[in-house]
This record gives structure tokens, C-alpha cells and sequence, in this order.
């Protein structure tokens, strides 16, 4: 989406920064960085105008993507709710850097999984 932004922003080899952007979104702002360089080539071309709204439309399809979109992903793989994924994203990201993005998520599952087990009422307890 974000290359197709650029194109109608006017941006120089608006398919390679699509390209950047989707490879760089793995990492933590690394999105973000490419499309402030295109806004800013923007305004050093006097574009102001197509520099605001492409910061406006690229800020809000990585806020969506990051928030929405991953964390959807995820969770649907690992049958985690919306609020735990994105927990599992952060922590896993601050705790384990770019690896932490698959592995937060996964011990995340694991701790649910090990919850749910934990509350169920074992059967020969009552017995």
C-alpha cells in the first residue's frame, strides 16, 4: 500500500521504496524510516503539500499494520487473543529484538496454554 502511496505522491523509485518498506517493516521502525526519507525528499523537491499527505496516509497504514494487522496474524495461528499477541509482540521485541517479534508470541501461547490447563478441575481430585 505504502508504494502505491508513494507513486501517487510523486516519489522517485516509488516501487524500490515499496520494496524497502515492506522488507524494513520486520524491523522496529524501519517502515517509519523509509517513508520519512520519502517525505523528505519530498519537501527538499518544494512538495510540501504531497510530502504532509504522504506522511499522513503512511502514518496511519503502519499504525494499522502494527496494531491491527500483525497482531490478527499472529493471533489467529496461535488462538491468542488481540491483547496478548500484541503484549507477546512488544515484550518479545524488547525482550529479544527482531527474533522476539515470532518468539514473544509463541512463549505467550505457551503461558495461556499452561493457564488453561492450570483452571480446568481435575477429574480425579473430586474422586
Amino acid at each position: 500500500m505504502l508504494g502505491f502511496g508513494y507513486a501517487v505522491a510523486g516519489v522517485n523509485h516509488a516501487v524500490l521504496l515499496g520494496f524497502a518498506t515492506a522488507l524494513l517493516a520486520m524491523v522496529p521502525f524501519g517502515a517509519t524510516m523509509v517513508f520519512l526519507i520519502a517525505c523528505f525528499t519530498l519537501v527538499m523537491q518544494s512538495r510540501i503539500t504531497a510530502a504532509v499527505l504522504l506522511l499522513v496516509f503512511a502514518s496511519i497504514v503502519v499504525f494499522v499494520a502494527d496494531h491491527f494487522v500483525r497482531p490478527a496474524l499472529i493471533g489467529a495461528s496461535t488462538r491468542l487473543p488481540f491483547l496478548w499477541v500484541l503484549l507477546g509482540i512488544f515484550g518479545g521485541l524488547e525482550t529479544f529484538g527482531l527474533i522476539g517479534l515470532f518468539v514473544g508470541p509463541a512463549i505467550m501461547a505457551a503461558v495461556i496454554a499452561m493457564w488453561r490447563e492450570g483452571a480446568k478441575p481435575d477429574a480425579r481430585a473430586s474422586a
